[in-house]
């Protein structure tokens, strides 16, 4: 009996690490990194996921984990696309103060008005608010801005209108499913809870609007200008904008597990799985709407950490204007949550979790993730703690000659 008891132990381990197995080049020395990861998708039953890891401006370690597809067919690639969520808000804040630093926008720049950045009649129609006027891009970036999501709304326990999307088109008269411009004239015409400048409070609905600025300021699309002025010089073609439905994800693109359902935003009234038309991704472009592999998010964190091993698209006066903490909120900065020595960003959607970070000691991550623990305070503390986890599991990698060669193992 205790033969057989070990063996079906034996199975069932040998079971769970299928599940988790690996893909990707790995160096000797590196498996500790991957039982962590490992061991958190499992404690928190994660399907797929993506892990990159950089020192010194070198990619050391780039695995994927587990399945990218719900039937568990399709193994997880280290180039797998995932939904990155709120990590967009530091591509938002990359392509603003690349505007700064081009000498065409200034971040004490007033948004709305007349004769200022954004002066549409589409969202001057609706204020009420004359507190919105003085609202800048620096306020914006810093998310002090006024809006407060926490706040409630038309019987809503909260005031983010990406989450409630066919109120927001019911109360505005407007087609399903909801545009971005939409909920930023939601937001407007509800006007502001603080007075700009005085207050933090997160908020998606800032970073839709500095999507307009870069829009009126650069006459391109969003997307476009995200693309030709940051992007493309730095050669990352797999950060790509993500699509509402499992017909429309893209090439290599993860499925999303996730037991939450809401209401189409489509506007049909019925209940459909949230990360496939319950939100309209599609409108959540410049604060939650990217998609990305890990291994092109490190590099483009490489790409602005103001530090001399890969080049920089931003100068270092403008890197360390952007990961300069606010008067009100010192935890954070333009885009970037911040402490002084290492500058991150998390991302959360029902169905998405993901973790980017850059260390003042030399390490850069992103960590992916295709589902999350809805409503978990722990999932979160244990996803914080994971990569540094990680990280104390790496073989040494200070020599700079052992460095080299885990690098040179991943071009492999």
């Amino acid at each position: 009996m205790k033969h057989r008891i070990l063996a079906a132990g034996i199975l069932l381990l040998a079971s769970l690490f299928t599940v988790k197995a690996q893909t990707g080049t790995s160096s000797a020395g590196f498996e500790q990194v991957d039982q962590q990861v490992g061991q958190f998708m499992e404690t928190w039953n994660i399907p797929g996921a993506s892990v990159a890891i950089s020192k010194d401006g070198k990619l050391i370690y780039n695995r994927g984990f587990g399945f990218s597809d719900q039937q568990h067919r399709e193994p997880a690639q280290q180039n797998t696309l995932y939904r990155i969520a709120s990590i967009s808000k530091p591509i938002t804040s990359i392509a603003v103060m690349k505007l700064v630093q081009d000498g065409r926008l200034s971040l004490s720049d007033t948004v709305f008005g007349k004769g200022k950045i954004l002066d549409q009649p589409y969202y001057l129609g609706v204020v009420s608010d004359p507190r919105i006027y003085s609202i800048t891009v620096q306020e914006l970036l810093e998310h002090t801005s006024g809006w407060d999501r926490a706040m409630p709304c038309d019987g809503y326990s909260h005031s983010d209108p990406a989450f409630f999307p066919t109120h927001v088109t019911s109360v505005l008269g407007e087609a399903n499913p909801v545009g971005d411009s939409t909920l930023i004239k939601f937001s407007l015409l509800k006007g502001l809870h603080h007075e700009p400048g005085t207050s933090y409070s997160y908020s998606n609905v800032g970073y839709l609007v500095l999507g307009k600025v870069i829009e009126k300021i650069s006459g391109m699309s969003y997307e476009a200008y995200v693309k030709s002025a940051i992007l493309d010089p730095l050669g990352l073609h797999d950060i790509l904008p993500g699509k509402n439905l499992a017909a429309g994800k893209q090439e290599r693109e993860a499925e999303y597990a996730s037991t939450s359902t809401m209401e189409s935003c489509y506007g049909d009234g019925t209940m459909v799985p949230a990360p496939y038309g319950g939100f309209n991704l599609e409108a959540m472009n410049a604060h939650g709407g990217w998609i990305a592999s890990a291994e092109d998010l490190t590099k483009l964190m490489l790409a602005v950490d103001g530090d001399n091993n890969v080049p920089d698209i931003l100068n270092p006066e403008m890197v360390s204007l952007m990961i300069t903490p606010g008067a009100v909120n010192h935890g954070y900065a333009k885009g970037w949550s911040v402490n002084g020595r290492n500058s991150w960003h998390t991302g959360s959607l029902s169905g998405t979790a993901s973790f980017i970070c850059h260390t003042s000691s030399g390490y850069t991550w992103a960590f992916l993730f295709n589902s999350r623990a809805d409503n978990s305070a722990a999932f979160w503390k244990a996803l914080d703690q994971l990569p540094w986890l990680c990280i104390n599991a790496l073989p040494a990698v200070t020599d700079a000659g052992l460095l080299e060669a885990h690098a040179e193992n991943m071009k492999q």
